[in-house]
């Protein structure tokens, strides 16, 4: 994963409320989600990769736009 790829996955993760915050612990990525836990990016990542957050995104959009 580039240095792109993880701040795309980290923006829309942000986006999308999976993730409220992040730190860097000992060298290791560290993701938060809202109720303060804790995961190592890399398990966040093998869990929602870049796509599957693209695609989550691109239903996110589908779903708030208003129908005719």
């Amino acid at each position: 994963m580039t240095p792109n790829d993880i701040t795309q996955s980290l923006n829309l993760a942000r986006a999308l409320g999976l993730v409220v915050s992040s730190r860097i612990i000992n060298g290791v990525m560290y993701v938060y989600n809202a109720a303060g836990q804790a995961k190592p990016w890399d398990n966040f990542a093998a869990e929602y990769p870049l796509e599957r957050l693209q695609a989550m995104a691109t239903r996110a959009q589908l779903h708030q736009k208003p129908a005719h």
